[in-house]
């Protein structure tokens, strides 16, 4: 009870990610304009993950130092840079195969080939999900805006994501998908009241997760060519950049 009572703003988040995940097809009007969207939402996410994500993680590693009374060498002080690193090459090697084997198979059978791609990219954002909703119940913020911070970021990118993963994979995934993001968002909320994970382990979980952010807003929120809005993009990296700075 004590864990729910310290931790009830880290729920609200959590339900907060259910429902964009069971709703964003209905946010997605045909007067709104979804390129914009994306830019801003790129912005929004690219200005977090610097601002707040990765200097929270060169503080975790002085911690991690300090714990395991490491050198000052560079594969100690560099390990979590490491695993953002790890986590931006698996979320576009994932892509790429992806893209890859639905080429070759949709010239045998089309159908399998789609549904085939559907479950790999479902399983991957399953995974996804459920590592970020561990995280936002093992971290418990000191302050209230702190986490209002992460779920405006991470709840723009989920939306932006569901857009993307409903136009590629329409009724698979309006029936079905949305449903299993819903739920491996809940299962690591679940997972995060029941294991306590290391703290390294957790840190290591946030840094992968750091750079798969990186990669996703890089390859899919922001738009290619002419269908990009840098006016968009700017608005959301200075408005964000001021509100995580100085708010």
């Amino acid at each position: 009870m004590a864990i729910l009572e310290n931790n009830w703003m880290n729920l609200l988040v959590i339900a907060g990610f259910i429902f964009i995940h069971l709703s964003s097809k209905y946010f997605l009007l045909e007067k709104l304009n979804i390129h914009f969207m994306m830019s801003f939402a790129a912005g929004v996410g690219v200005s977090y993950a610097i601002i707040h994500l990765l200097p929270q993680l060169a503080y975790s590693q002085s911690v991690l130092i300090d714990q395991f009374g490491w050198d000052s060498g560079v594969r100690h002080t560099h390990s979590i840079y490491a695993i953002v690193l790890l986590g931006l090459v698996a979320s576009h090697v994932v892509y790429k195969l992806d893209e890859r084997n639905f080429s070759i198979v949709e010239k045998k059978d089309l159908a399998s080939a789609e549904l085939a791609y559907f479950w790999s990219d479902i399983s991957f954002y399953m995974a996804y999900n459920l590592m970020i909703g561990y995280l936002v119940i093992a971290n418990t913020f000191s302050e209230h805006f702190y986490i209002a911070t992460y779920f405006v970021a991470f709840g723009l990118h989920f939306l932006m994501n569901d857009w993307t993963l409903s136009h590629d994979h329409g009724k698979l995934y309006n029936n079905i998908g949305r449903y299993m993001l819903s739920l491996s968002i809940f299962a690591g909320a679940v997972l995060s009241l029941v294991v306590q994970l290391p703290y390294f382990i957790v840190v290591s979980i946030e840094a992968f997760i750091t750079g798969a952010l990186l990669m996703n807003i890089i390859k899919f929120e922001l738009p290619d060519g002419n269908e990009g809005s840098i006016k968009s993009f700017l608005i959301g990296t200075i408005c964000s950049s001021v509100l995580f700075l100085f708010i």
